[in-house]
């Protein structure tokens, strides 16, 4: 999703494109939908724990669309058997660790956060001590316009050093400012000497075991690194990961689609790069396209065609997790579900239901309408922040950890936020 943000990135504004069932998303810079990203999670009773992917209804479990892709090995064509051997081997310590860790510093069962535009370990502090429970997850933005901004952003990673949270860094594939970049070129190594220097700057910060959403949502036209050549897509993606890996060998690689069936590649496994080369399956999943609101709309959004239980049995397949790296609320814009708690509530259910299969999820915090700025989304405000308060009552839940930096700044907001 193109979203506008106010920081220092410089990333570029747009309007939100479409999941299935829709035409393809045009962009519109003047009309972009200001987003007001409202976060996640309300009581929804007791959350039921299964095997199998699990949305609103018991019902919803009889309705998910076939799964082509179960019987298929994605292994990387004509890559050496050794250099096979050692991404296996890295995929698997990196997986197995992630799934040894039963619980965070949110005292959640999977990994929690949120993408604030302040881009600070106050502000995840801050928006930790407001929800009463503290943030795992820390996601940020860098800038595209040129290989500098993308290998060394210096105005960034010094803020995260040493922090508590768990970084998840959204990478572009390619840089937008740079003349004749391709992601053909990208396929056979032209850019491996950026990518290792990606890897050597953002470890030298210790920052070393960082998620990194490298290329999200190729699936749609908006971003310049659409997969529309799905082959040579899936080749840019292991030659940036093992260039990067010669330098960050503990980096987590995100493998990040936007839900449905969108504008650029209508069955985004054909871009998929290969167990070896892949930490983690994303999707990114707002309330629009549909929203919850409009008729069938959750049973569309966690079971219709490319939809969260979609992603979550192929990352099952592939021995992956499911993160949901970008979800909530839209203010305005075409099908926007706008201040709709119902959303929060049935996206809460999600992630309750499939926490031991979830690698992390992030909140959206869009540049308007953040909490302490108005609350211009009051009711899904309130659900998000019910949906913590009430967590620590559901199975699988333990009290947060209360780091002195939290506690300085529940001390801070304290009344600040008390009406909310």
């Amino acid at each position: 999703m193109i979203i506008p943000r106010e920081t220092e990135s410089g990333r570029q504004v747009g309007v939100t494109p479409r999941a299935f069932g829709r035409s393809p998303a045009r962009r519109h810079p003047r009309l972009a939908a200001a987003v007001t990203m409202v976060c996640a999670v309300a009581v929804v009773g007791t959350a039921h724990h299964g095997t199998a992917p699990v949305g609103a209804t018991a019902a919803s479990r009889h309705n998910r669309p076939a799964l082509p892709w179960v019987s298929r090995a994605h292994r990387p064509a004509g890559a050496p058997r050794a250099a096979r051997a050692v991404a296996r081997t890295h995929t698997t310590a990196l997986t197995g660790a992630t799934a040894a860790s039963s619980w965070h510093r949110s005292g959640l069962p999977w990994a929690s956060g949120a993408y604030l535009p302040a881009d600070t370990p106050a502000a995840a502090a801050a928006f930790g001590a407001w929800r009463q429970r503290p943030l795992d997850i820390a996601e940020v933005w860098l800038n595209r316009s040129t290989w500098a901004s993308i290998t060394d952003p210096a105005w960034l990673y010094p803020r995260w050093r040493r922090s508590p949270y768990t970084l998840v860094v959204t990478v572009p594939m390619l840089p937008t400012n740079v003349p004749r970049v391709s992601i053909q070129a990208c396929a056979v190594g032209a850019y491996n000497a950026h990518w290792r220097q990606f890897g050597r700057v953002i470890r030298s910060y210790g920052l070393g075991t960082s998620i990194i959403r490298l290329g999200w949502e190729f699936n749609g036209k908006w971003y310049p690194w659409a997969a529309t050549d799905p082959t040579a897509w899936a080749e840019c993606w292991r030659q940036a990961v093992t260039s990067a890996r010669s330098t960050a060998p503990q980096l987590r690689w995100d493998w990040n689609v936007n839900r449905g069936v969108s504008s650029a590649l209508a069955n985004p496994i054909r871009a998929y790069p290969g167990n070896d080369y892949v930490s983690m399956i994303g999707i990114d999943s707002y309330d629009q396209w549909p929203s919850v609101a409009s008729a069938g709309g959750w049973q569309r959004q966690v079971n219709g065609k490319q939809g969260l239980n979609y992603w979550l049995a192929f990352a099952k397949t592939h021995g992956k997790k499911l993160s949901v790296p970008e979800w909530g609320s839209l203010r305005y814009g075409r099908s926007a579900g706008r201040d709709d708690p119902q959303y929060i509530r049935d996206m809460r259910a999600f992630f309750a239901a499939n926490a031991r299969y979830i690698a992390f999820e992030a909140i959206f915090q869009g540049s308007i309408g953040n909490y302490d700025a108005g609350h211009t989304m009051p009711k899904a405000a309130q659900a998000y922040q019910a949906g913590f308060l009430s967590a620590r009552h559901q199975p699988g839940a333990r009290p947060p950890l209360k780091p002195r930096a939290d506690r300085k700044a529940q001390r801070k907001l304290t009344g600040k936020h008390s009406a909310s």
